[in-house]
């Protein structure tokens, strides 16, 4: 048979889903700029959505439909795409606002863990090329030549994360916090660190501004 053109741009090893899911939109990052295999710099922005029963992080590669991912929305996508449990969103994708009766409830505990982050013990424990998304506290920054490492820490450990590219000597300071999207576990010397890929997006709260939160919080306590 022919080549359906539509697939020459399937992500190695993922899977197309043409049926229409319904999710609502938890979080979604701004744009950014990212280097496409083709060496094009093309935008791309991730999101988080969840069903009645999961969350997924998604890559979406048609900035166009940054409109549609505003939290809480709902939204039916359908020929997109999915790999190592990521989903993926691009030009052949159709995401369409979700009808009145198709609206789901989400559970609680569902947007509770979409917005939990891993501990750092367990993305030691990884295994190689495992994607982590997450907030942590930046410990230490240490710019080198070629990349800066950034050494991130919570109460079950630390670890490294390798940035290069444009995540090379970020505007962040120690007790900043990073908020890594799609980053990647590797071990080198069989230390285990995490590094950036073509995805990755780094978004770093400065440190001091949740002042307002907590006042808050014990005026009412």
């Amino acid at each position: 048979g022919s080549v359906d053109p539509q697939n020459q741009n399937i992500p190695r090893g993922a899977v197309l889903h043409s049926e229409p899911l319904t999710v609502m939109v938890l979080t979604a990052t701004d744009p950014f700029e990212y280097e496409s295999p083709e060496h094009e710099v093309k935008n791309m922005f991730h999101a988080t959505v969840a069903t009645v029963s999961q969350y997924f992080h998604v890559k979406v590669f048609n900035i166009d439909l940054k409109e549609k991912f505003t939290k809480n929305n709902f939204i039916t996508i359908s020929n997109y795409f999915e790999s190592k449990g990521i989903l993926e969103i691009n030009e052949t994708s159709s995401v369409l606002e979700a009808a009145p009766k198709q609206m789901i409830e989400v559970p609680n505990c569902i947007t509770r863990n979409a917005n939990a982050s891993p501990k750092i013990c367990d993305i030691q424990k990884g295994t190689s090329g495992t994607v982590f998304y997450g907030v942590f506290t930046l410990h230490k920054k240490k710019v080198k030549t070629q990349n800066t490492s950034y050494e991130i820490k919570d109460g079950s450990g630390s670890i490294e994360v390798v940035g290069s590219g444009q995540w090379h000597n970020i505007n962040c300071k120690e007790g900043d916090k990073l908020h890594l999207f799609c980053f990647h576990l590797k071990r080198e010397r069989g230390q285990p660190k995490l590094v950036c890929g073509d995805h990755s997006f780094v978004k770093v709260t400065k440190a001091g501004k949740k002042k307002e939160a907590s006042t808050v919080q014990a005026a009412a306590s």
